[in-house]
């Protein structure tokens, strides 16, 4: 007779306890010990003698970076084809030199929406008057997607470059 394999609980999620475990602040007894580093003022070059990349980042601002260990542990997720799939993963591969990067350029995206909101608030009206098709309707959904994407290139066009 056949050994049956235990049932497991609904909750079962043995990576995301190892994370939960490992991103929980320090206990009291073995709380980081803070180091006080001084720093020199740095040398000033003037600035026909930098070259041309570190005069551009010196312009734009520095965003704000969350420090505290903050885990992403909400998904969005939307629906495409696994030759779609296959070929944005291609594409981020290939930009980025490195696998897995496609969440990272699609949040990049949503960061140029955040970006031209007051752009698309102006294109509001003109998006809405599109009405999204049905789901078997893939022609439809494809011309929809199109004419979406041309108010999105707009609207990120005019907003220009994001800010901080």
């Amino acid at each position: 007779m056949a050994k049956r394999a235990p049932i497991l609980p609904d909750n079962y999620n043995p990576v995301g306890e190892r994370l939960r475990r490992v991103a929980q602040p320090f206990p009291p007894s073995i709380a980081p010990v803070e180091k006080v580093v001084a720093f020199s003022a740095p040398e000033t070059v003037p600035p026909d003698e930098l070259p041309p990349s570190s005069i551009l980042r010196e312009r734009e601002a520095i965003p704000d970076i969350p420090t505290d260990h903050e885990l992403k542990t909400v998904s969005v997720r939307f629906r495409c084809s696994a030759s779609e799939r296959k070929k944005w993963h291609g594409i981020t591969r290939e930009l980025s030199g490195d696998h897995n990067n496609l969440s990272h350029f699609i949040r990049a995206a949503m960061l140029l929406l955040e970006n031209s909101h007051e752009q698309l608030m102006k294109l509001a009206p003109d998006i809405q008057r599109f009405r999204k098709p049905g789901t078997t309707d893939l022609l439809g959904i494809t011309f929809y997607e199109q004419r979406l994407s041309q108010f999105l290139y707009d609207a990120i066009r005019a907003a220009g470059r994001p800010k901080a």
